[in-house]
């Protein structure tokens, strides 16, 4: 039985969905090159920066949140 696909059609890049239909969520320690890379946006910050200081010293929730106030 072939693999289902779970990337989400209206999100750029990868971005992949759990079995419940939610995105999956990213990790803290994800460092913003990564998120640079996966959904080919420049957000402003040094690639060394982690995912969850950007949250906090931007105070966003989510990547959809991000891209938006970029």
């Amino acid at each position: 039985m072939p693999k289902k696909d779970t990337n989400a059609p209206n999100m750029p890049g990868h971005a992949a969905r759990t079995q419940q239909g939610r995105l999956r969520k990213i990790r803290e320690d994800t460092q913003m090159g990564t998120l640079k890379q996966r959904y080919h946006v420049d957000l402003g910050v040094r690639s060394d920066m982690e995912w969850g200081t950007f949250k906090e010293k931007f105070d966003i929730d989510s990547v959809k949140e991000a891209l938006e106030k970029k």
